[in-house]
């Protein structure tokens, strides 16, 4: 008897240890799920916006989404991109295109002269610090997914050269961190240099500070 009972015990320990196992499973497949969401979206914006790039007219892919964020819904109309079929993996809708006007009424302006030779931010971000455009522009798309590369063409402009880009980023890139310690925005999870402006439980970071 003594036997049975050790196998018993045995076995049980075995299922128990294969139940947490999957349990782990599950939530990993759920966690690359979202990701490849997220992923999918990011292609999808990047190949919209290439359809529809004008030189005349500068075209936000700021939305890692898949938004391609146009001035009017007149450019929408006329730009000739069917969104009818968009799909589920698209983390946004045709009526998401259009840049909001946000309320950045609690968004202080600069009090300080930028030092000559800095990089100018295009003209709707000149009178705020990168941190506070940066801000702006995440409020325009609250719902939206920003990369990095996107959020210094948005900043800046599309005419950088190599060189400025890189500075840009730089600059963008530890604005983003000082932020994420703040609270301002999140990290978007096993997504390198993704953010968004509200918590998402599962998908991005929580803040140190909260």
């Amino acid at each position: 008897m003594s036997e049975l009972s050790e196998i018993l015990s045995l076995l049980e320990a075995e299922r128990d240890r294969y139940v947490l196992e999957v349990v782990e499973l599950e939530r990993r497949l759920s966690l690359v799920r979202k990701q490849i969401v997220t992923l999918e979206a990011l292609i999808s914006g990047y190949a919209l916006e290439e359809q529809m790039y004008q030189p005349q007219r500068r075209i936000s892919d700021s939305s890692s989404s898949t938004a391609v964020l146009l001035n009017s819904q007149d450019e929408i109309e006329h730009s000739g991109i069917e969104h009818s079929e968009q799909t589920a993996s698209q983390l946004v809708d045709s009526t998401a295109l259009v840049k909001k006007e946000p309320d950045i009424s609690d968004i202080p302006k600069l009090t300080i002269v930028r030092k000559p030779g800095t990089l100018p931010l295009l003209k709707e971000f000149q009178d705020y610090s990168i941190q506070n455009a940066i801000l702006i522009l995440m409020r325009q798309g609250p719902d939206l997914h920003f990369h990095v590369d996107a959020i210094v063409r948005d900043l800046y402009g599309d005419q950088l050269t190599s060189s400025q880009f890189k500075t840009a980023k730089t600059n963008v890139s530890k604005m983003l961190s000082t932020g994420v310690q703040m609270g301002l925005w999140y990290r978007v999870f096993r997504a390198l240099g993704i953010y968004t402006l509200h918590y998402e439980k599962g998908v991005t970071t929580k803040s140190i500070g909260k």
